[in-house]
């Protein structure tokens, strides 16, 4: 692979470039960023999630026509959570279907999260420049990132849970 095949992520772009011009998703102008100033790219965006995000616990989930998660669903990851000695008021729940004029970096500065859990999508699909296996822990750029797959498929899949279980007692130092 030479240099010229690489592809690079929105979000790796944004943290290699800083303080140089960045396209806008709007209006598709570039919109100038002086050194050192921050231009507030999401503050269009109507942010929706569940939560108090009070631990800085990102969940990422990815549903057609709701607004988070399904009942059956939020049961059972509030279940997950309560094992974690982690509650709702300690995390953001997004569906990241409900954002698909933001990128990943949009989202990771408006909830400022350090801990970014995926269900039913992958890293690179959110935006991150890896890939990884399920329930690998991934630490890159002060985030800790893990994924797995969607909760209605884990719910019963006892393998699987204990998979995500080893994850989370890792991330959570259970």
């Amino acid at each position: 692979m030479s240099l010229n095949e690489i592809t690079l992520s929105p979000y790796l772009l944004t943290q290699m470039y800083p303080s140089s011009l960045i396209e806008s998703k709007k209006t598709n102008e570039p919109l100038h960023v002086e050194a050192g100033e921050q231009k507030d790219l999401s503050s269009a965006i109507d942010w929706k999630s569940l939560g108090n995000n009070q631990k800085k616990v990102l969940i990422v989930v990815n549903y057609d026509n709701i607004a988070n998660l399904p009942d059956p669903q939020l049961d059972f990851l509030t279940q997950l959570l309560k094992a974690c000695q982690l509650s709702l008021n300690d995390i953001a729940l997004i569906n990241v279907n409900n954002y698909k004029n933001a990128d990943s970096t949009e989202i990771l500065n408006h909830f400022d999260s350090r801990i970014v859990l995926l269900f039913g999508i992958s890293p690179q699909q959110f935006g991150f420049p890896f890939d990884t296996p399920p329930f690998q822990v991934q630490n890159f750029a002060n985030y800790t990132v893990t994924h797995a797959p969607a909760l209605e498929s884990l719910e019963n899949d006892k393998p699987a849970k204990g998979q995500l279980w080893t994850s989370l007692k890792k991330i959570f130092n259970l």
